[in-house]
């Protein structure tokens, strides 16, 4: 009797996450007679899907497809969050990273980031952003922007990158930090901007945006990233044949293509640099979060 694989994706679709957990679901079937079955748990600001691997079997067989919120923000930015990242989790796989654009209303009188944070400056307090919601990665980006200009800037909460980014072209809010699939479609709309990019290096789908860093704000470095997770004490042999399946996975130029389409940079760092990775940035980070932090609300929503 085979055992199913249960991979618990934390979005409802058509998010990015719910491709990305098709990708390694199939990934998994191709080397495995055992079927796979994909389980989303929305709810409780990502945290109810990680509750759960945290809490099942170790052996391999129910993994999380997880971001930099559900591992890194939300464990230090909500009280209530039950579970540790560095003691419930493995990682399994890196799947990619998603850079976010600084979008702003076409209203404002800038075309660069520049003359941007020197037209915030002068209005301390007056002028809002917007992100997809208290704790995102996007607030975060806004958060980082503020103390690297020595600004004071407000921020507006949205259910939702999109409404954050109508809010933008309706002049809602000033400005945001998109996320680059969520960006993309909107890079042609009259009433809003794109000024730069917050990834280390400038992405492809867009190569005359320049990063923050070139823009005048050097080491200024956010993204979101994904991805696969196990329970903490999942055998290593079990990691190690996971790992070999969904890495080559990414690494076709197929699926290569397909993810950067969706604005998503595959992971191309081994399992140990890209651990090495989520340590650095929960120690750079978790400070900075646990700043102004708030009780998980409606955790079974």
């Amino acid at each position: 009797m085979t055992k199913t694989y249960k991979l618990i994706a934390q979005h409802t679709p058509p998010a990015i996450s719910d491709q990305l957990a098709a990708l390694v679901a199939q990934a998994i079937r191709s080397g495995s007679p055992q079927p796979v079955l994909l389980e989303r748990q929305p709810g409780g600001i990502t945290t109810r899907g990680a509750l759960t691997v945290a809490r099942s079997g170790a052996d391999g067989h129910t993994l999380l497809l997880a971001s930099n919120a559900t591992m890194i923000i939300n464990p230090n930015y909500f009280h209530g969050v039950e579970y540790d990242p560095m003691r419930d989790f493995v990682l399994v796989a890196p799947l990619a990273t998603m850079p976010f654009v600084l979008m702003v209303n076409s209203s404002l009188p800038v075309n660069n980031i520049r003359q941007l944070a020197a037209w915030l400056k002068v209005r301390p307090g007056e002028i809002n952003y917007g992100s997809s919601g208290d704790g995102s990665t996007g607030h975060l980006a806004g958060e980082l922007f503020r103390r690297t200009a020595g600004m004071n800037i407000v921020h507006v909460s949205y259910n939702g990158g999109l409404a954050a980014l109508n809010g933008v072209a309706t002049g809602q809010v000033s400005f945001m930090f998109a996320a680059l699939p969520l960006a993309l479609p909107y890079l042609s709309h009259e009433s809003i901007q794109a000024l730069g990019i917050t990834g280390a290096k400038r992405v492809a789908a867009l190569p005359e945006l320049p990063t923050l860093s070139e823009s005048g704000f050097p080491g200024f470095e956010i993204e979101a990233w994904y991805g696969v997770f196990a329970h903490a004490r999942t055998p290593a042999a079990t990691i190690v044949w996971l790992n070999e399946r969904i890495a080559a996975a990414i690494a076709t130029p197929a699926t290569r293509s397909h993810l950067v389409a969706l604005g998503l940079e595959p992971a191309t760092v081994s399992l140990g640099q890209f651990a090495t990775r989520i340590n650095t940035e929960s120690e750079k980070w978790a400070p900075v979060v646990r700043a102004s932090r708030l009780p998980l609300r409606d955790p079974a929503s």
